[in-house]
């Protein structure tokens, strides 16, 4: 059987309402890369997960992460492992989600309330092997930078 690849575009599908969702049906990980989360609900959902015992890695931009739009520090203070990603001369603007290391939901859109209500977004949704490992792959890539940046 083909994996399927879903697209989504909003404002006509709800893309945090689809990513809420999914946080909340993970069995063991969340591994998130974006360079906004600036949603509260999305953030609550987030909680929620690791709450629930998920393990949640997220990576955000070094620069939005020091300003008043970011609400990681929310989750920062339920003790989930955020890291703010710095990038000389420009930004940390991939937009990706692994759930249990056998999905990713990628595209366009940051963690806001714009992205769900207002902005014309689009969202892919698959559980190929050959592209989540390529995601997963990413993900570890960057894991690394971080664990190599100085404080």
């Amino acid at each position: 059987m083909e994996p399927t690849l879903n697209l989504l575009f909003a404002p006509e599908d709800r893309l945090m309402d689809l990513l809420q969702k999914e946080f909340l049906s993970a069995r063991k990980t969340i591994d998130i890369v974006v360079y906004l989360l600036g949603s509260k609900t999305v953030a609550n959902a987030i909680i929620k997960a690791h709450q629930r015992g998920i393990a949640i890695r997220m990576i955000i931009d070094g620069k939005v992460a020091r300003t008043r739009y970011s609400a990681h520090k929310s989750l920062l203070k339920k003790g989930i492992d955020v890291r703010p990603l710095r990038v000389t001369g420009g930004s940390m603007h991939t937009k990706f989600t692994l759930i249990d290391g056998s999905k990713v939901i990628a595209g366009s859109a940051n963690l806001t309330n714009d992205a769900n209500y207002r902005n014309h977004e689009f969202m892919i949704v698959s559980e190929d092997p050959a592209i989540t490992a390529g995601f997963s792959s990413k993900f570890e890539s960057l894991w690394t930078t971080l664990n190599k940046q100085t404080p």
